[in-house]
């Protein structure tokens, strides 16, 4: 199917298949032909038809990255359950397979995105990914300026790449949930 010149069936959503921004992500594709591979694992509760579990070995290389993330995010990950580093893990992957990353969540710092979505958005910094950010309290787009070393807000709807990870927060609320329905529409109408 082609809308306007893009070609959508060419297009993946990389996601962690969660309740909240990556099931709206996924919801929204559906709309417009777009695949989502939704990473997980054993013993995992996904909430996508789309689920690709990751060996063990490819949740070790996730958590190699995590490690990175945290050199940035200091948090701690000492004490973390297999589970929760799985999970976190599970992260790198929607990074590694994307060109880009647009995440619905709050940012905490200029430089920083609170909470789970955090992980994911460091992870594409630190691999030189396009990476933005809807902070839906504040109703604004968001791209990571890799020269000032922070989020500057822009006035525009980002465009999707091919291979794009849709991720977010759990607590996705209208503001988030509108923001993908428009990222959406501004780029496949």
């Amino acid at each position: 199917m082609i809308i306007g010149k893009r070609n959508i069936m060419k297009y993946t959503n990389y996601s962690g298949g969660a309740i909240g921004a990556d099931t709206e992500f996924e919801i929204e594709g559906e709309k417009y032909n777009v695949k989502t591979v939704a990473f997980s694992f054993n013993d995992h509760i996904s909430y996508s038809k789309n689920k690709k579990n990751l060996n063990k070995l490819e949740l070790i290389e996730g958590f190699e990255h995590v490690g990175k993330a945290n050199l940035t995010l200091n948090r701690n990950v000492s004490n973390l359950s297999t589970y929760v580093k799985n999970l976190l893990s599970r992260n790198w992957f929607q990074v590694k397979n994307s060109e880009a990353i647009f995440a619905i969540g709050k940012l905490k710092l200029d430089n920083i995105v609170d909470g789970g979505t955090g992980w994911a958005v460091q992870m594409g910094i630190d691999n030189g990914k396009k990476v933005y950010v809807f902070d839906q309290n504040k109703c604004n787009w968001y791209k990571y300026d890799y020269e000032l070393s922070k989020f500057e807000k822009i006035n525009y709807i980002p465009p999707l790449t091919e291979k794009f990870a849709g991720i977010g927060s759990r607590e996705i609320n209208e503001n988030g949930k509108k923001a993908i329905k428009d990222l959406f529409l501004a780029n496949f109408t």
